[in-house]
């Protein structure tokens, strides 16, 4: 395991060659914010006393993947014509590197884009001031799911953008690099 900084991390991923749309598996250990609801999804008198509870998820994922052609590739395979899928708008454009597709700027910040592999379950604790705290105290504040509306497809195609600096720990191409904040 290597140590390395913010900024070591993004240049060594900005550094990896990779072959456009040629997806690389790898491993990352985030840490977000829970997002979780100001008032009780149950009971609307009922008000978050959980407000800054944060999410530690370890991941399995695809870098260097592209989503469009992985949402008409899953078409296909359900036997679905390409104009069942509306193209959305991408709300969070990125600028690439010239070496890979997975680690961009977006407003001066490192993003990381991935696509989760769905054959893994993240697994994700929360913790609460510090502490870990059990997902059964936080269900009725946490977010509603929603699918993507626009794909066309019955196998969802998910697709994320992490901002680097949410990291904790990466591993690709067999090495694994730990973030020293």
């Amino acid at each position: 395991m290597k140590i390395v900084t913010l900024k070591e991390l993004a240049q060594i991923l900005f550094d990896m060659k990779i072959v456009k749309g040629m997806p690389l598996f790898a491993s990352v250990l985030q840490y977000t914010s829970a997002k979780l609801v100001k008032k009780s999804r149950t009971n609307k008198d009922e008000k978050n006393p959980y407000p800054d509870t944060m999410k530690l998820s370890k991941v399995s994922i695809l870098l260097n993947s592209d989503y469009e052609t992985a949402v008409v590739n899953q078409l296909e395979r359900e036997n679905k014509d390409e104009t069942e899928y509306e193209r959305g708008k991408n709300t969070m454009p990125l600028t690439f590197g010239e070496n890979n597709q997975f680690i961009g700027l977006f407003k001066g910040d490192f993003v990381l884009q991935y696509r989760p592999n769905d054959n893994v379950k993240p697994r994700t604790k929360f913790v609460n001031d510090g502490k870990l705290i059990d997902k059964k105290k936080i269900e009725k504040f946490l977010p509603v799911v929603s699918e993507a509306q626009n794909q066309g497809t019955d196998r969802e195609i998910l697709w994320r953008k992490l901002y680097l600096k949410n990291v904790r720990k990466i591993t690709v191409n067999g090495e694994t690099y730990k973030v020293i904040q």
